[in-house]
């Protein structure tokens, strides 16, 4: 018999934000909604990290499809204070999937910008399974 595969976890629920949680892939799933207030973003990110510290997944896959514009601030403020405490507790891949949205893909660009001298590896797909795929790729 085959064992069936272990579904997400749900820890975080809101109404721009949903994260999720594989154990056994050591992946952390955001799913952003929408428009989130700068406050909103930030809590976000807080509830990441927190995650990262208490479960050290390897792999974070933020999917932006249906998010809305991140002012340029508060991605620079992800980039710094949330990768950099992601990173301290285990973070070595990232995987965007990219909004057609192009207020959204300037949020990930600046973010983008603001990493690219950090000690991980991140790419860019339109579809969550190729980037499941390739996170699970990584060691």
């Amino acid at each position: 018999m085959i064992a069936a595969a272990k579904p997400t976890t749900k820890l975080y629920e809101k109404s721009y934000l949903v994260i999720e949680y594989d154990a056994e892939k050591k992946l952390l799933i955001q799913n952003w909604r929408g428009f989130a207030t700068s406050a909103e973003f930030r809590e976000g990110i807080e509830k990441s990290v927190e995650i990262f510290r208490q479960k050290k997944p390897s792999r974070l896959l933020s999917n932006t499809q249906n998010s809305s514009l991140v002012k340029k601030e508060d991605t620079e403020w992800a980039a710094t204070y949330g990768i950099g405490n992601m990173l301290q507790n285990g973070l070595k891949a990232v995987a965007f999937i990219i909004s057609t949205n192009a207020f959204t893909q300037m949020s990930v660009s600046n973010f983008k910008d603001q990493t690219k001298n950090a000690p991980f590896v991140m790419q860019y797909f339109d579809d969550v399974e190729k980037a499941t795929n390739w996170l699970l790729t990584v060691q």
